[in-house]
């Protein structure tokens, strides 16, 4: 569909799921948002459709039973266990896929679309099996008039756009079940989905017959395009065997077996929707969970240690990145605070990003040939309510400035960062 006529589908999903919203009552920590930004950035779609996918499982929830009779001999569970597995694959995971290949698809490509100046962009989506082979695909459109081409690091940036909206995604899901401390098995499904998009997508490559392999693939457009940028010995290069076994690392996250363990068990053996009580490593008030993750840069492959800690209402992150070193050096530190002040007419939340990191070259197409050069980003969420309104409505305000270099949700140059919309408790 063309870039206009999604901008209106989303629009008409973000009124549908307000609607919704107004039915429920209030629970947990988080925030959900509707966000608007002008760029449509990753940030933009990641809050919406998160916020869209609660509302959609919170009506199924009352509208939609898990038990269809008491189950209360071998027989009747298996047959509940069925029916559940059923819902599960014709229903929930139908709505979750979808929503992460539109993260993929619209708002990780299209973002990086948008950024560069293409309007007219086209996107094909399709459903989960039975009803469709779960591929997307993203097609830039014309250049706005006085835009130029991207350079060759932008290329790659568009490349990796897709699983990057869906690392984004995951992200987002990671903080919002922590401040909760619940995790309904509907996020569980959408986190494993969208947390493992990239290591599924190499892996699938890696065993795909070179002849097989579509002229589209991210992960060989990828490989091509960080091999044509960079200089580097013949020992030392990217292949599929490489880059598959390194986004192994992403397994040593607690949060994927919790939430395999609530699709299971929870809802699949139990019926019930939600594991309460994340485990995380105590020490006394403050709770700790520790894991690795992985993702792609412009500058190459990117291993992150990432650190979430608890303590009574507030959740704080640290992720630590080192870059694998093939062609350049490079790092990063992203430190966030949630409910860092959180009454009964405000909420603030703070980031702050530090790296150093290859010079982008956004302005001519020859190789970059610059070193490395550290840099930064700063934001702030706000959220105010002022008024005694239906599920703690209020108004969410982000605002924030970042120079020159690679985040994931951003735009690669310098530039003011200002998202405005409602947030609420579903």
């Amino acid at each position: 569909m063309k870039n206009s006529h999604s901008s209106f589908l989303l629009k008409c999903c973000l009124i549908v799921a307000t609607s919704i919203a107004y039915s429920f009552s209030s629970r947990g920590q988080s925030y959900s948002h509707l966000v608007f930004d002008g760029k449509q950035s990753q940030y933009f779609g990641a809050d919406d459709l998160i916020t869209l996918h609660h509302a959609l499982y919170s009506f199924e929830d009352k509208h939609i039973p898990n038990k269809l009779f008491r189950e209360n001999n071998f027989i009747k569970k298996t047959a509940g266990f069925g029916y559940r597995a059923i819902k599960l694959l014709i229903l929930d995971a139908q709505l979750d896929c979808f929503i992460a290949l539109t993260q993929h698809e619209v708002f990780g490509h299209g973002s990086r679309f948008r950024e560069m100046g293409f309007k007219k962009n086209t996107f094909n989506l399709n459903l989960y099996w039975p009803f469709g082979d779960a591929s997307g695909t993203s097609y830039y459109g014309t250049l706005k008039t006085g835009m130029k081409y991207p350079t060759a690091q932008e290329y790659i940036a568009i490349n990796i756009g897709g699983v990057g909206g869906e690392k984004l995604m995951a992200n987002n899901l990671t903080s919002q079940m922590l401040l909760d401390d619940t995790l309904h098995y509907r996020q569980g499904l959408l986190y494993l989905i969208a947390q493992n998009n990239l290591l599924l997508y190499l892996w699938d490559t890696r065993f795909t017959p070179t002849n097989k392999i579509k002229a589209g693939n991210d992960m060989m457009n990828f490989i091509t395009g960080i091999t044509n940028v960079y200089s580097h010995p013949v020992d030392r290069t990217y292949e599929l065997k490489k880059l598959s076994l390194q986004s192994l690392v992403s397994f040593a996250n607690p949060l994927q077996l919790y939430s395999a363990f609530s699709i299971i068990y929870t809802y699949g053996v139990k019926g019930q929707n939600q594991l309460n009580k994340i485990p995380m490593i105590r020490f006394g008030q403050v709770r700790y969970l520790p894991m690795l993750d992985y993702s792609f840069t412009p500058f190459g492959s990117l291993f992150h240690f990432v650190n979430y800690i608890r303590y009574k209402r507030m959740l704080f992150s640290g992720d630590f990145s080192l870059g694998d070193n093939t062609f350049k050096d490079f790092y990063g530190i992203s430190l966030k605070g949630y409910n860092l002040l959180n009454t009964k007419i405000i909420t603030l939340n703070g980031h702050l990003d530090f790296w150093n990191q290859p010079v982008l070259e956004l302005d001519n197409y020859y190789k970059p040939t610059g070193g490395n050069a550290p840099g930064g980003a700063i934001k702030a969420d706000v959220i105010l309510r002022p008024f005694k309104l239906p599920n703690k409505l209020g108004l969410f305000l982000e605002a924030g400035y970042k120079t020159k270099g690679y985040i994931e949700g951003e735009t690669l140059a310098s530039s003011l960062i200002l998202r405005y919309g409602i947030s609420m408790h579903l």
